[in-house]
Protein backbone atom coordinates (compact mmCIF):
# COMPACT_ATOMS: atom_id res chain seq x y z
CA UNK A 1 0.00 0.00 0.00
CA UNK A 2 1.41 3.50 -0.94
CA UNK A 3 0.63 5.99 1.40
CA UNK A 4 0.42 9.52 0.18
CA UNK A 5 -1.72 12.59 -0.14
CA UNK A 6 -3.53 13.70 -2.77
CA UNK A 7 -4.18 17.63 -3.27
CA UNK A 8 -5.96 19.63 -5.87
CA UNK A 9 -2.98 21.84 -7.27
CA UNK A 10 -5.56 24.80 -7.38
CA UNK A 11 -6.21 24.65 -3.40
CA UNK A 12 -2.98 23.40 -1.67
CA UNK A 13 0.15 25.51 -1.13
CA UNK A 14 3.48 24.93 -2.85
CA UNK A 15 4.83 22.48 -0.31
CA UNK A 16 2.28 20.27 0.57
CA UNK A 17 1.22 18.94 -2.53
CA UNK A 18 4.27 17.05 -3.09
CA UNK A 19 4.71 13.43 -3.16
CA UNK A 20 8.06 11.29 -3.01
CA UNK A 21 7.77 7.69 -4.03
CA UNK A 22 10.89 4.94 -5.06
CA UNK A 23 11.34 4.26 -7.89
CA UNK A 24 9.82 0.80 -7.63
CA UNK A 25 6.61 2.64 -7.31
CA UNK A 26 6.95 5.51 -9.68
CA UNK A 27 4.82 4.36 -12.20
CA UNK A 28 1.78 2.78 -9.02
CA UNK A 29 1.87 6.85 -7.48
CA UNK A 30 2.06 8.45 -10.95
CA UNK A 31 -1.18 6.90 -11.93
CA UNK A 32 -2.50 7.01 -8.36
CA UNK A 33 -2.22 10.92 -8.91
CA UNK A 34 -2.91 11.39 -12.28
CA UNK A 35 -6.56 9.48 -11.76
CA UNK A 36 -7.08 13.12 -10.01
CA UNK A 37 -7.68 14.32 -14.02
CA UNK A 38 -10.90 12.89 -14.36
CA UNK A 39 -12.38 15.21 -11.87
CA UNK A 40 -14.73 17.88 -13.73
CA UNK A 41 -12.71 20.98 -11.61
CA UNK A 42 -9.13 19.32 -13.26
CA UNK A 43 -10.31 18.99 -16.99
CA UNK A 44 -8.03 21.83 -17.79
CA UNK A 45 -5.21 20.52 -16.18
CA UNK A 46 -2.76 17.45 -16.76
CA UNK A 47 -0.61 15.26 -14.69
CA UNK A 48 3.02 15.80 -16.83
CA UNK A 49 5.86 13.11 -16.11
CA UNK A 50 9.34 15.05 -16.51
CA UNK A 51 12.94 13.19 -16.67
CA UNK A 52 16.31 14.64 -17.77
CA UNK A 53 18.89 12.06 -17.03
CA UNK A 54 18.41 10.04 -13.90
CA UNK A 55 16.39 12.39 -12.31
CA UNK A 56 12.06 12.57 -12.74
CA UNK A 57 9.48 15.04 -11.16
CA UNK A 58 5.71 14.68 -11.99
CA UNK A 59 3.89 18.24 -12.26
CA UNK A 60 0.31 19.35 -12.84
CA UNK A 61 0.42 21.18 -15.75
CA UNK A 62 -2.49 23.80 -16.82
CA UNK A 63 -3.59 23.20 -20.35
CA UNK A 64 -3.35 26.25 -22.87
CA UNK A 65 -3.54 24.25 -26.03
CA UNK A 66 -4.65 20.49 -27.02
CA UNK A 67 -6.08 18.49 -24.27
CA UNK A 68 -5.05 15.92 -21.91
CA UNK A 69 -3.46 13.63 -24.14
CA UNK A 70 -1.13 15.80 -25.99
CA UNK A 71 -0.84 19.59 -26.28
CA UNK A 72 0.59 22.47 -24.69
CA UNK A 73 0.44 23.96 -21.55
CA UNK A 74 2.07 25.72 -18.06
CA UNK A 75 3.75 24.52 -15.33
CA UNK A 76 1.89 25.14 -12.23
CA UNK A 77 4.07 23.30 -9.74
CA UNK A 78 7.25 24.75 -8.46
CA UNK A 79 9.86 22.35 -9.30
CA UNK A 80 12.09 20.97 -6.78
CA UNK A 81 14.96 19.07 -8.24
CA UNK A 82 14.47 19.88 -12.31
CA UNK A 83 15.47 22.99 -11.35
CA UNK A 84 15.83 23.76 -15.47
CA UNK A 85 12.66 24.04 -14.90
CA UNK A 86 10.22 27.07 -13.10
CA UNK A 87 6.59 27.39 -12.23
CA UNK A 88 5.09 28.98 -15.12
CA UNK A 89 7.05 28.07 -17.74
CA UNK A 90 5.26 26.98 -20.81
CA UNK A 91 5.87 23.62 -21.69
CA UNK A 92 4.88 20.77 -24.62
CA UNK A 93 3.70 17.47 -23.28
CA UNK A 94 2.35 14.10 -25.20
CA UNK A 95 0.90 11.03 -23.94
CA UNK A 96 2.28 7.77 -24.57
CA UNK A 97 0.47 3.79 -25.20
CA UNK A 98 1.26 3.37 -21.50
CA UNK A 99 -0.92 6.63 -20.48
CA UNK A 100 2.11 8.27 -19.05
CA UNK A 101 2.03 11.87 -20.20
CA UNK A 102 5.89 13.17 -21.08
CA UNK A 103 6.90 16.48 -21.20
CA UNK A 104 8.72 17.02 -25.04
CA UNK A 105 12.17 18.33 -25.67
CA UNK A 106 13.33 18.65 -22.09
Amino acid sequence: MVNYIMRNPLESEEAKNIVYSCKEHGKDTYFSIKKMERKRSMKKYVYVWFKKRNVAEKMWVRILKGNQKAGEGRLDNVPKHLTHLELGQTIKFNTDKEGITWQKNI
